[in-house]
C-alpha cells in the first residue's frame, strides 16, 4: 500500500520508506563476474506463476516476469511496469499507467509481443475463474467483486469486476472499499501479467473462454500447470533460457529489460543434485558455487574455524512469518489431560501471566540457533523491520515499551522476569483455588516430528517452566503430533492447550498480523471467540474493537492508522492471550550483499537478483552486521523525512 504523490507519500510509509539512499554493506561489492551458480536439491511443482504460492516456483516468476510496482534496497516502492499511478478522492479507483515499450520475450530472447494492460486483466481473468493458490490476493486488495466470483455466487461474471484495460497502456482497478495496502498485494504472483496470446498458442480454444464453464477453466488451469518452458513468455529482468527437470535451469538477462542498467548478474545458473544441501558448502568453499544453505551446526564449526569464518553470515532474517505461543481456550483434547480444568486456568489472567512471564524465551531460541537468538526473538506478533513509519519502527511504537518490564538495553528478552513469574503464580493459586481449579494444571503442548528441533525445544520449555513455576503447579506433557497433517489434526482440532504456532504475512500493514490474519474472530489458533468467560470476552472484545476501529482509518496518515493497530495489538500482550516468540533465522554462504535486494516482506521482490552484484568476496558475520544495522538507521531515517 502506497498511492501516488500525496498519497504515495502516506502510504510508502506504510511499508516504511521512501525514496532516498540506498545501502551496499559499507563495502565494494562490484566484480567482473557475471554469472551466478547454485544448486537445488529439488523440481519447482509449477512454471505456472498464477497458480502457484510455493517460493521456490515463484523464486523463477519473479525473475523472469515483472510487476506493476516494485521495491528497492531500503523498501522503498518504485515504478516498474507502472511509470505513475493515480487514486481517485473516494479512494476506489486505482488507475495505472503503463510503459509502452515493454516486450515479451520467449525462451530463445526473441521478441514475440508487447505487454499492454490487457495483460493483466487476461491474468485476473484466470485467477479468478479458476481460483488458484492466490487467488485470494485479489480478495485481499478488496477488488470490486472479487470475493464474489471466487465463491461462484450467482450472476456474477468476470467482466463485473474492478479490473479493466482503458486502453493499452492504461489499468484500472475498481475496490469495494480503500484499502491502504493496495500496492503491496499487487506484488504476487496471480497479479502478474500474461498475454492472451502466449495462452491462445499453448491452450487453442483459450480464445473461447467466454463461454466456458468451471470444468473447463479446471482442465485449462490442469494444462498451464505442466507447461513447459519453452511455451510462456517472459518480461522481466531475465528470460528462461533452459529448463532441465532434474538437471538444470538457466535464466539470462533480459536486454531489452526496461531497467537493465540495475541488472548486474548477466546469467543464473541452478544445476540439480539431490544432494545439495549436503555437497554445497564444500563447493562453496572450492569456488564452484556463489551461494550454499549451510545449517546452523555447521555455521558453529565454520565460524570456530579461522579459515571458514569469513565465508559464513547469518541469514538476513525476512519478518514474512512470526511465531509465537498460542493458549486454546476451547481445549478439544482427550480427558487425560484435564481438559475442564485447564479451560479454568487459560481463563484466569494472572495464570497466563505466569507462563508468560516465565518463558525464558532466548533459552528455548538457543536449542536451533544458539548464536542468533537475541536477533531472533521478536516482543511483538509484528515482526521488526516489517513496517516503519515516522522514522520508528512499528515495533518501537510507546504503547508496546510501555509493556516491557525489563530494559531492553540489558536483555533483548524484555518480559522474561523470574520474580514477576512468581508473583503472577501466587495470585493464580489464590484464584483458581477459588473457582474450583486443581493443581497442577495439565498443559499439553504438542510438537511436529518432522519440524527440526521442536522436539528439544518443547523439552526445554517444560524442564524451564517447571524448575521455576513448580511440578506442583503446573505439569507441561510434551506430545509428539502426527507426522502428517500436523496443522489441521493438531492445531485446528484444537488438540493443545499451548502450542507453538506461526503466521505468515500478506499485506504491507500490521492488520495483516492481526485481525487479517491469526486472530480474527473466528480463529484457530487461540479459539477465545468460543470462550464463555467474562473476564476473556471483554479483554477479546477490547481488541477486536481497537483492530477495526484503527483499520477503518484510511492513508492520509498512516502513521495514526499504525499507532491503532499498535494499540490494539498491546492488548493481546498485556492480556497475555498469547506469547510472542521469534522470527526465523538461519545462516547463508553468498558471494551476495542481502542489503542490495529489493526489501519487501510481501510479494516476490526479495526473491530476485535485481540490484544486486557477484561481490568480490562475501560478507562475513561482522559486516553483515555492520550492513544490518546501517540499512536499519538508513531506513528509518527515509521513513522520517
Amino acid at each position: 500500500m502506497k498511492k501516488l504523490l500525496a498519497i504515495v507519500l502516506a502510504a510508502v510509509l506504510a511499508c516504511g520508506v521512501l525514496a532516498g539512499c540506498q545501502n551496499n554493506g559499507g563495502k565494494s561489492s562490484s566484480t567482473e563476474k557475471t554469472v551466478f551458480r547454485t544448486l537445488h536439491s529439488s523440481d519447482v511443482e509449477t512454471l505456472n506463476y498464477l497458480n502457484t504460492g510455493n517460493t521456490y516456483d515463484m523464486s523463477l516468476a519473479a525473475n523472469t516476469q515483472d510487476c506493476l510496482i516494485e521495491y528497492d534496497p531500503l523498501g522503498n516502492i518504485k515504478e516498474a511496469v507502472a511509470t505513475k499511478w493515480e487514486v481517485s478522492d473516494d479512494q476506489l479507483t486505482w488507475t495505472f499507467t503503463l510503459r509502452d515499450d515493454i516486450k515479451w520475450l520467449d525462451y530463445t530472447g526473441k521478441e514475440v509481443g508487447k505487454l499492454k494492460a490487457a495483460d493483466f486483466v487476461t491474468a485476473a481473468e484466470y485467477a479468478l475463474n479458476f481460483y488458484t493458490d492466490t487467488a485470494y490476493m485479489y480478495e485481499e486488495a478488496r477488488i470490486l467483486n472479487a470475493h464474489e466470483l471466487l465463491e461462484q455466487e450467482e450472476g456474477i461474471t468476470f467482466d463485473m469486476v474492478g479490473v479493466e484495460a482503458v486502453d493499452d497502456t492504461t489499468l484500472k482497478f475498481t475496490l469495494n472499499k480503500p484499502c491502504p495496502y493496495f500496492l503491496s498485494c499487487t506484488t504476487y504472483g496471480c497479479f502478474m501479467p500474461i498475454s492472451a496470446d502466449c495462452l491462445t498458442a499453448f491452450y487453442p480454444d483459450f480464445a473461447n473462454r467466454a463461454s466456458w464453464t468451471p470444468d473447463d477453466w479446471s482442465v485449462f488451469s490442469e494444462a498451464l500447470d505442466g507447461v513447459d518452458y519453452t511455451k510462456l513468455w517472459y518480461c522481466g529482468s531475465y528470460y528462461m533460457s533452459e529448463y532441465s527437470p532434474s538437471e538444470k535451469y538457466v535464466m539470462t538477462k533480459n536486454p531489452t529489460y526496461w531497467d537493465a542498467d540495475n541488472v548486474f548478474i548477466k546469467e543464473i545458473q541452478s544445476t540439480y543434485n539431490k544432494e545439495a544441501d549436503t555437497i554445497a558448502p564444500e563447493m562453496y568453499l572450492r569456488g564452484e558455487l556463489d551461494e550454499a544453505n549451510i545449517t546452523s551446526t555447521m555455521a558453529k564449526s565454520w565460524m570456530a574455524d579461522p579459515e571458514k569464518k569469513d565465508y559464513v553470515h547469518p541469514e538476513r532474517i525476512q519478518p514474512d512469518y512470526s511465531y509465537f505461543f498460542s493458549f486454546d481456550f476451547a481445549p478439544q483434547f482427550d480427558a487425560e489431560y484435564e481438559p475442564d480444568n485447564w479451560l479454568i486456568a487459560v481463563n484466569s489472567e494472572n495464570f497466563r501471566k505466569s507462563i508468560f512471564y516465565g518463558l525464558n524465551r532466548i533459552g528455548a531460541i538457543k536449542i536451533s540457533d544458539e548464536n542468533n537468538a537475541e536477533v531472533m526473538i521478536q516482543n511483538t506478533v509484528t515482526p521488526r523491520d516489517f513496517c516503519v513509519s515516522g522514522g520508528s519502527d512499528y515495533v518501537d511504537y510507546q504503547v508496546f515499551q510501555d509493556l516491557y518490564v525489563n530494559d531492553p538495553a540489558t536483555t533483548k528478552d524484555v518480559y522474561f522476569n523470574e520474580d514477576l513469574a512468581l508473583e503472577y503464580k501466587e495470585k493464580a493459586i489464590k484464584e483458581l483455588t477459588d473457582k474450583g481449579a486443581t493443581f497442577p494444571v495439565k498443559i499439553l503442548l504438542p510438537y511436529n516430528p518432522n519440524v527440526s528441533d521442536w522436539d528439544a525445544e518443547c523439552m526445554y520449555v517444560q524442564q524451564q517452566l517447571e524448575g521455576l513455576l513448580g511440578t506442583d503447579y503446573i505439569d507441561i506433557i510434551v506430545n509428539q503430533g502426527p507426522t502428517k497433517n500436523f496443522l489441521s489434526e493438531v492445531r485446528r482440532k484444537g488438540q493443545f492447550a499451548m502450542l507453538k504456532t506461526n503466521w505468515g504475512c500478506d499485506y504491507a500493514d500490521p492488520y495483516t498480523y492481526l485481525v487479517g490474519g491469526p486472530f480474527s474472530g473466528d480463529n484457530t489458533y487461540t479459539f477465545y471467540y468460543k470462550s464463555e468467560d467474562p473476564e476473556t470476552q471483554a479483554i477479546v472484545a477490547e481488541f477486536l474493537e481497537k483492530c477495526e476501529a484503527a483499520n477503518a482509518l484510511g492513508t492520509d496518515d498512516m502513521t495514526a492508522r499504525y499507532e491503532a493497530l499498535a494499540a490494539a495489538e498491546a492488548v493481546l500482550i498485556e492480556h497475555a492471550l498469547i506469547i510472542p516468540f521469534d522470527v526465523s533465522g538461519g545462516y547463508t554462504a553468498s558471494y551476495l550483499n542481502p542489503f542490495e535486494a529489493g526489501y519487501a516482506p510481501y510479494g516476490v521482490i526479495t526473491l530476485r537478483y535485481k540490484y544486486q552484484h557477484i561481490m568480490d568476496k562475501p560478507l562475513n558475520t561482522e559486516e553483515f552486521n555492520a550492513a544490518y544495522a546501517q540499512w536499519q538507521k538508513d531506513r528509518a531515517q527515509a521513513a522520517g523525512n
